[in-house]
């Protein structure tokens, strides 16, 4: 009961540091992986950051390209002298024109540039119409170019629409350039200073040009005239309100487009761009940043959720998924906190094992030698009560027989010999576990062992009625202390004699050589079960109800003779090769 109270005890202690460790180790984990997710999602917000800035970078430029365009860039061909004034005018035969950049624009991004006109007509630069078409096949578009531009138009027309546009794009302003005939505006202020002086020569050459016009004949002539910057008459300056160049999403086309007011006239101008391609382009830059990323439109209007799931760029209204963002927080293995907690759970098992085994241990070391100070109670007390009675019927007078009286003497003897064998079993015990050895080991002839316990071995079988049959000795040295093989040697037989009662009553000792020297001793009797021979070499292992119930002894016999024989460098085991009795081997190193 006391046992199972100590061993109820350090279980609970067992389990309150546990369970301690366990929610500190959980409190301590869920902390570090708060701060490695906290870190993580903010490498991820960069990473994201990084990849849209590089993605605006791919953008940008295009729609500042085509917000840069002026408006007459939309006619396939504009008068050279237009200046801002009167650009979409019908061409007169005498007048030189410039071709439109967009005319032969080769972008992989925009398909085709449009132009809404107020009454409702699409045109584009790019599929010329009337004499602007003529003009544009000699030089510079072939019949293919234009057919492929007017079917881009075609379905410009299917998908987008002026009404719609116009109600998505935002209102116009006033273009400074309005007045540019009458106040020119330049870049460089310095330009302003000689507007006048620009003015005068502006007239002057038109004026010389309507005389030289007038001499030049034929389409060759009309032709070089084209190229030529300054012709026609300066015309009055227009009224311009421009409107900003805005993407959207008609349907499932992207276009940038803007509004145009030309004295009162609204056009709306713009470009379908290639949404696949814009795509692909996106899907390349963000490959490093963003593996995982996929874009998506953003139409005018919708509420997307600006977060790391969902971003959208500022210059096209797309859409950006990042997806699942790659691991870039370094991998530096196990986290110090992880190495501690390893280490303070594997102190907590260490402690704990220890304690157990130490608890287990002393709980052991206590219940033997309670069972030993039992039991050796009980031996002492029958050899003391034998000697108290036989000394007072000997003292009193009342054993008058002569025969009688040897024979108590004799029994007085026996007892006392039990109690001195049992006295230096228990003596030499406690010296070895006090640690105190006498090195007494020498190199002495195995026969000499033997006979020096002859004498010894055989009054105590003879005590016993047993007979003991020592065989012949080969004649070799072992290194052994006499003394300690003696009392192993008279212990083994000690044994035999009160256990060994049934069967033929007799002790056999012989003696072999092989790589160690083996002294075997073996009895007749009724042998040792498997139960009892696991514990046969523990110490106290006799109860004083065992003791009552068997043949006298504290079973500390063999478990001294086993530390005996090992202290000499040798061992004493029981032989389990033997069925019929029981044969214990001592073996000894050869000198």
């Amino acid at each position: 009961m006391k046992g199972g109270v100590v061993w109820a005890v350090f279980a609970f202690g067992v389990a309150v540091a546990a369970g301690v460790m366990v929610w500190a180790s959980l409190l301590l984990t869920d902390l570090e992986r708060s701060h490695a997710e906290a870190n993580q999602r903010a490498l991820s917000e960069q990473g994201v950051r990084n990849a849209l800035w590089q993605l605006e970078s791919e953008l940008t430029p295009i729609v500042t390209d085509e917000a840069a365009r002026p408006y007459f860039h939309y006619s396939a061909f504009y008068p050279a002298e237009g200046a801002y004034t009167r650009m979409f005018g019908e061409i007169r035969p005498d007048e030189p024109l410039l071709p439109s950049p967009l005319l032969r624009l080769e972008s992989g991004v925009v398909q085709v540039h449009f132009q809404y006109e107020p009454g409702g007509e699409l045109t584009s630069p790019q599929a010329p119409q009337g004499e602007k078409q003529r003009l544009a096949l000699r030089k510079l578009l072939s019949p293919d170019d234009i057919r492929a531009a007017q079917a881009k138009l075609a379905q410009v027309r299917d998908r987008v629409t002026r009404e719609a546009m116009l109600a998505q794009l935002p209102g116009r302003k006033s273009d400074p350039r309005q007045n540019i005939a009458a106040d020119m505006v330049y870049a460089d202020d310095r330009w302003a200073a000689r507007n006048g002086q620009n003015q005068a020569e502006y007239q002057k050459r038109s004026d010389a040009n309507k005389k030289a016009a007038s001499k030049r004949k034929g389409e060759e002539q009309n032709d070089a005239q084209q190229q030529i910057g300054y012709g026609g008459d300066g015309p009055p300056p227009v009224d311009i309100q421009e409107g900003p160049m805005s993407a959207l999403w008609m349907g499932e086309t992207l276009v940038l487009a803007r509004r145009i007011s030309l004295d009162g006239s609204e056009y709306v101008q713009g470009c379908v761009l290639d949404w696949d391609v814009i795509r692909a382009t996106l899907t390349a830059a963000s490959r490093d940043l963003m593996p995982n990323a996929t874009f998506r439109p953003a139409p005018l209007g919708a509420t997307g959720v600006e977060s790391a799931s969902v971003q959208r760029l500022a210059a096209l209204p797309i859409e950006v998924l990042p997806g699942e963002m790659p691991n870039t927080a370094p991998q530096a293995g196990i986290s110090p906190l992880r190495v501690t907690l390893y280490v303070a759970w594997g102190c907590l098992v260490f402690v704990a094992l220890s304690l157990a085994f130490t608890l287990r241990r002393t709980l052991a070391l206590s219940a033997r030698r309670e069972e030993f100070v039992s039991a050796v109670t009980h031996e002492l007390r029958t050899p003391l009560t034998t000697f108290r009675m036989y000394t007072e019927m000997l003292q009193s007078g009342r054993v008058p027989n002569e025969e009688a009286r040897n024979e108590y003497y004799n029994t007085l003897h026996n007892e006392a010999l039990r109690l001195g064998h049992l006295v230096e079993n228990v003596l030499a015990y406690a010296k070895l576990e006090r640690g105190r050895k006498e090195d007494r080991i020498e190199e002495v002839p195995l026969s000499r062992l033997i006979e020096r316990s002859t004498e010894r071995m055989s009054q105590r079988a003879q005590q016993a009625g047993m007979q003991l049959d020592i065989a012949a000795c080969p004649q070799v040295a072992v290194l052994a202390d006499p003394g300690a093989v003696e009392q192993v040697m008279f212990n083994l037989v000690d044994n035999a004699c009160k256990y060994a009662t049934g069967g033929e009553r007799r002790i056999e000792i012989t003696c072999t050589v092989g790589t160690r020297a083996r002294i075997t001793v073996r009895d007749h009797g009724p042998g040792i079960s498997k139960t009892e021979a696991a514990k046969l070499f523990q110490p106290f292992r006799k109860s004083a109800q065992q003791a009552a119930n068997s043949a006298p002894g504290v079973g500390l016999g063999l478990a001294l003779s086993r530390r005996l024989a090992r202290a000499m460098g040798g061992d004493l085991s029981l032989d389990p090769g033997v069925q019929d009795g029981c044969c214990f081997v001592l073996t000894l190193p050869l000198a």
